[in-house]
């Protein structure tokens, strides 16, 4: 028996399918593969992010996912032709060089790669 996970899969609330498909295709860059009527799967680079229908703002504005990158200046650089002066790139104390975006609902999402 192989009791390896294989896949860990983000699913984050949205306040507006149709503004989170806009953000999530035209921001993040992502390709929506599935549509259902409270559900959305997306695939960003080879990763999987599913968004939930949800109806209370509270939950996205409490919402996060870290992404660890490889190369994370040119991950910023790609964000930063998009969203402009809306990100920053950070050393941060904890040892990692980080970026973050908010998505279209409140949702944090945190990009990180360990400082060298």
């Amino acid at each position: 028996m192989n009791s390896k996970i294989t896949q860990i899969i983000s699913q984050l609330p949205s306040l507006n399918f149709e503004k989170s498909k806009q953000f999530y295709q035209e921001v993040l860059g992502c390709r929506l593969v599935e549509e259902y009527e409270d559900l959305l799967i997306f695939l960003w680079d080879d990763n999987e992010i599913h968004l939930w229908k949800c109806g209370e703002k509270i939950v996205p504005e409490n919402s996060s996912c870290y992404i660890r990158v490889h190369d994370i200046e040119a991950v910023f650089e790609r964000y930063k032709k998009v969203l402009g002066d809306k990100i920053a790139l950070k050393d941060q104390p904890w040892g990692m060089r980080e970026f973050y975006i908010i998505d279209d609902s409140g949702n944090l999402f945190k990009f990180g790669q360990p400082i060298q």
